[in-house]
């Protein structure tokens, strides 16, 4: 797994960022830059994505939570806050589960929940919602074409959607179906099982049209309120007016709400 660390290892917290599907670590560029001079911080490509080779392993979030705790332990962190995007949520999520002992928080940037039924066809049903969506490159272009608001340069938005296409299709399909079948099967548990401080940025929701819109500033989302019923300690930040990377549109604001985070501990 391919993962890039910057500021330095006396700093005594470590933050991890993790993106999200079809994506890598660029995505946290201004992050990165942003908190590398007062802590440890890790980006990565999870494996199939950027500069990662495609995993022997069975593509999953399961798997890919292994890889970041695996990487914990590689670099020896000892106190790390793990910052998920999108699918990266779940993986956080998991990967804290894993290491419960060197992760002191964990923060979930627009994040979501997919709802089903738990059962045995439930990975397989994902797969085939894929296929009524048209096929997975079909999919791609309309997930990620409403990921950005008007404020966005267009020439973002297609890099991302480029990028995204060119992850390979087995990777993407089996990041997908995973994604919908941890939600249904697994998330649930991992957030009554989480002990850590929990902080929630939120920007966007897909709503009862299957449009992606932006949250509004004392609006809620099902996300935010299943959060809520599960884990209620968790502080929950609303990013307005952006799109589904608030790390890149309004990396400001994101990083204000991370270091609130950082300081509480610190």
């Amino acid at each position: 797994m391919h993962y890039e660390v910057s500021g330095s290892s006396l700093f005594k917290q470590t933050v991890c960022f993790i993106h999200g599907l079809c994506c890598d670590l660029t995505d946290w560029e201004h992050q990165r830059t942003h908190f590398q001079d007062r802590y440890r911080v890790i980006g990565c490509d999870l494996k199939g994505h950027g500069y990662s080779a495609v995993s022997v392993e069975p593509v999953s979030i399961e798997n890919w939570a292994v890889d970041i705790a695996e990487l914990l332990d590689s670099l020896n962190v000892q106190n790390v806050v793990l910052v998920g995007h999108s699918m990266g949520c779940r993986v956080a999520l998991a990967a804290a589960l894993h290491r419960p002992e060197r992760v002191d928080a964990v923060a979930l940037v627009d994040g979501s929940r997919f709802s089903g039924i738990n059962g045995p066809s439930t990975y397989d049903d994902a797969l085939a919602s894929v296929e009524a969506a048209g096929g997975w490159p079909v999919l791609v272009r309309h997930l990620f074409n409403q990921m950005f608001t008007d404020k966005a340069p267009a020439s973002l938005r297609q890099r991302v959607i480029n990028r995204a296409l060119t992850i390979p299709e087995a990777v993407g399909r089996a990041g997908f179906a995973s994604m919908v079948t941890w939600d249904v099967q697994q998330l649930d548990s991992a957030l009554r099982s989480f002990v850590r401080p929990l902080t929630i940025i939120q920007s966007t929701y897909v709503n009862e049209e299957r449009n992606r819109v932006s949250v509004g500033k004392n609006e809620s989302t099902p996300w935010l309120d299943h959060v809520r019923q599960r884990y209620s300690s968790a502080v929950i930040e609303i990013v307005p007016e952006s799109g589904h990377f608030p790390q890149i549109e309004s990396a400001s604001i994101v990083n204000a709400h991370l270091q609130r985070l950082l300081d509480q501990v610190a």
